[in-house]
């Protein structure tokens, strides 16, 4: 219903200027009040609910957002830009069905939009519909054949679904596109067989930044990922092993699942990661005495600790070269600290990095670097890691405390 006092044009148009100017200066309660109280005169304006559903998305309320965009678009069906922030919105708010019907809905209104055929190629990798995907990117590509965001996801999705000629192929076009890409390099390295020492830093925090909004749930019931309870497990039943500690240290601590399975057994437990979208979700857990965003090499050089437990569940499938971390862990560790972390198992003497972009460690190799660096293993144990395409990847589960001096 309609305000009795319709304001003219000149007011229209004066109130709308404010509220915009207060929008894009992120006034958002301003912004809000403005869109709102022009809605009460013109309810019906596509203009003001769609203004006021990307207010909703940029302030992270995405359901909001939907329901905005949603009367937009009935006033408006044909608007291929609400229809495309609608289907951001969608999938922000967790709906990847809805999103994906509505890019549909804009491709159908402009079948060569890249931006909406690069976004249900990703809502189709995200569903696991691989070929999709796989037909979708290309289209990208056809429509552009510099874009090098689709072509380094048709390299992933290729990758994944075991075509490994077209992963590298894919791959070289984006070093091509942009040869300083560390992580197509990583990922050529590692379907080439190219021997490399670690994985690099913007490779593992594009990863996991990406993986964010899905970690928990893709690694724990997906992949049915449960190491750091192992770890626990094997801690609480041993006779050997210390039980509780003064300050710990979760390395890569991601979203903090590990975090939750050792926090109570510490007085105050740290954690570092490279990804801070991950570490945002940590953070929102309480479980942290402290959260930092780094590389374990650089936060291990700053005067930090000492630490009686460290741990890094999931982690060393990042480095190749153990040695210069076993070393600074040593260096800011406690004379009885537990260092406790898992290790891809893999045949011979040394490490190899996968096919699948992580690395593997050989028990000999883990003995060897323990002896240089001043550790003593004190159990190891064979474990199921996680799994990957059904198949378990197996690994094992280690114990350390420092060699006496």
């Amino acid at each position: 219903m309609r305000q009795s006092a319709e304001p003219t044009a000149e007011e229209f148009n004066a109130l709308f200027t404010m509220a915009c100017e207060d929008h894009q200066n992120q006034n958002y309660p301003a912004a809000k009040k403005g869109y709102l109280q022009l809605l009460g005169y013109f309810p019906k304006a596509p203009i003001l609910h769609y203004n006021l559903g990307l207010l909703f998305f940029e302030i992270k309320e995405y359901g909001k957002a939907v329901e905005s965009l949603l009367v937009a678009a009935k006033y408006n069906p044909t608007d291929s830009d609400i229809l495309f922030n609608l289907a951001l919105s969608y999938k922000k708010d967790g709906d990847l069905t809805a999103a994906m019907e509505m890019y549909i809905e804009v491709l159908q209104l402009e079948p060569d939009s890249i931006d909406a055929l690069y976004n249900l190629g990703g809502c189709y990798r995200e569903q696991k519909e691989f070929r999709q995907a796989i037909g979708t990117y290309c289209r990208v590509i056809e429509l552009d054949s510099n874009h090098m965001s689709a072509s380094n996801n048709l390299a992933y999705v290729y990758q994944v679904q075991g075509e490994t000629d077209k992963a590298i192929q894919c791959f070289r076009k984006v070093l091509e596109l942009n040869p300083d890409h560390e992580a197509a390099g990583h990922m050529l390295a590692a379907l080439t067989g190219t021997e490399v020492s670690s994985s690099p830093d913007t490779y593992v925090k594009e990863i996991f930044d990406n993986y964010s909004e899905h970690y928990e749930k893709s690694l724990v019931v997906e992949l049915e990922y449960a190491v750091p309870e192992k770890i626990k497990h094997i801690i609480m039943t041993g006779d050997r092993l210390k039980k509780s500690f003064h300050h710990g240290l979760d390395l890569g601590c991601g979203t903090g699942l590990s975090g939750e399975a050792f926090y109570e057994m510490t007085e105050r437990l740290d954690g570092i990661d490279l990804a801070p979208k991950m570490v945002e979700i940590a953070h929102e857990k309480n479980i942290y005495g402290a959260l930092y965003v780094s590389a374990i090499a650089e936060f291990l050089k700053e005067d930090v600790g000492p630490f009686d437990f460290v741990l890094a569940a999931d982690v060393f499938g990042y480095l190749g070269d153990l040695k210069d971390v076993f070393t600074s862990v040593h260096q800011k560790t406690t004379e009885d600290v537990l260092f406790c972390f898992s290790t891809e198992a893999v045949f011979g003497d040394g490490y190899k990095l996968r096919s699948t972009g992580r690395f593997a460690h050989s028990d000999l190799y883990i003995e060897d670097i323990a002896a240089q660096t001043g550790w003593r293993i004190g159990e190891k144990h064979d474990a199921s890691l996680r799994k990957e395409k059904g198949v378990w990847i197996e690994g094992n589960l280690w114990f350390m405390g420092k060699e006496e001096s």
